[in-house]
């Protein structure tokens, strides 16, 4: 999904007159940036970055390291609580980068403060706020186990009663509704939100904006998006 998050990124940016001067694409795994870090412009306003995991903890180091010093803007997976639960001079580098994605560490909604609530009495250990990853195989395992019912557990004829129900399914979760749309992508809340540092001294992302129920062309109008072409590394490009 980073391509998709970076093409939906990219499409509002040159069409509002933005220019993308470099982009570097890594293997999930990659441990050293060197390079990529170095190919870098000097006078960019801004590095949008789309690592994950260990991969964005890397990145954001040895950016760090080597003197960078352009405002980040962050994939969801970037500034997910895998990266930002991690130890060093990391969590005060990405404080106050913004980005989107369909949690926010800070949403006041009772559903989101009692799921949270739950999460930390199941994984005393874990992280101060549940991660992207753990929202998502929620959801995920949610929609599988409500169209099980649907379908009184039948999963014969190659699961066709089951995959109906769930291309059919209108959930509510902890972070808004979700269901399917014709080409059975997500529809879900989005929220826009900014890195920032609690009173425990653990970073969060904090709301900043909710927009309700985006679908697979990111608020695009179908047939505008259409005409954007594939998604992928050289498409949409604005240098």
């Amino acid at each position: 999904f980073p391509y998709t998050q970076v093409f939906g990124f990219m499409a509002e940016f040159c069409k509002a007159g933005g220019k993308v001067p470099s982009k570097s694409w890594v293997p999930i795994g990659n441990k050293d940036f060197s390079s990529v870090i170095a190919a870098i412009p000097d006078d960019v306003d801004a590095i949008y970055v789309a690592l994950g995991g260990a991969d964005g903890v890397n990145f954001l180091t040895q950016y760090q390291q080597s003197g960078g010093t352009a405002p980040l803007i962050g994939g969801s997976i970037t500034v997910d609580q895998t990266v930002l639960g991690s130890e060093g001079k990391t969590k005060d580098f990405v404080v106050g980068t913004p980005s989107a994605g369909p949690i926010a560490d800070t949403n006041e909604t009772p559903e989101w403060k009692k799921w949270v609530a739950d999460y930390k009495a199941a994984f005393a250990d874990g992280f101060p706020s549940p991660s992207l990853f753990a929202h998502g195989y929620y959801v995920n395992t949610k929609a599988v186990l409500l169209a099980l019912d649907q379908v009184n557990g039948d999963v014969s004829g190659d699961q066709a009663k089951f995959r109906d129900a769930l291309a059919k399914l209108s959930f509510d979760t902890p972070t808004g509704k979700v269901s399917l749309d014709k080409n059975r992508q997500a529809i879900a809340d989005i929220y826009l939100t900014e890195v920032t540092k609690g009173d425990d001294g653990k970073l969060y992302n904090k709301v900043v904006k909710t927009v309700s129920q985006v679908n697979q062309t990111l608020g695009i109008d179908e047939a505008e998006f259409l005409k954007l072409g594939a998604v992928g590394r050289d498409n949409p490009a604005c240098p």
